[in-house]
């Protein structure tokens, strides 16, 4: 069992996983990758995204293109979808993955927005019930005040 790869530590949890860079016999290269997971499957892979700008010379622009690679994902890991992780290259481990993710690096886009979100709703909860509640007139103080409103109108 390995304890660290490139700086990332071996999950707590263990596996039976042969294809696992900490608990198995897969070894790692040092070309690594970061991007985010935007699907899981059962068999263990995932599929990362991640945008790279390119400079269009004609509109002196920048436009992002968007890479996709299928990974392994091991079971001691198991991330979660949105999540930005880390990737290395290895040996081919089926037709179309040659990658394991080693760590989570953060969270994803969506995650941070959800979770801003969720932190502002719960601010704006706590300033409601800071504030005093707003006096509430009885039927004929409001009345009065209608009236007060309305002289105070017609002798302006």
């Amino acid at each position: 069992m390995k304890t660290e790869i490139f700086g990332f530590k071996a999950p707590g949890n263990t596996c039976q996983d042969k294809k696992c860079p900490f608990h198995g016999e897969i070894n790692v290269k040092k070309e690594l990758l970061k991007g985010t997971v935007i699907r899981k499957d059962v068999n263990h892979s995932a599929t990362i995204s991640w945008f790279n700008p390119h400079f269009l010379p004609k509109y002196e622009r920048f436009e992002s293109r968007k890479s996709k690679l299928r990974v392994h994902n091991p079971a001691c890991l198991d991330v979660p979808v949105g999540a930005a992780v880390v990737v290395a290259k290895t040996r081919p481990l089926s037709k179309t993955k040659h990658h394991i993710i080693l760590g989570i690096v953060g969270k994803g886009k969506k995650e941070m927005v959800a979770e801003e979100t969720a932190q502002t709703a719960r601010q704006m909860k706590s300033k409601k019930s800071k504030d005093e509640p707003e006096e509430h007139h009885t039927a004929k103080e409001h009345h009065s005040t209608k009236e007060h409103h309305a002289t105070k109108g017609e002798s302006a």
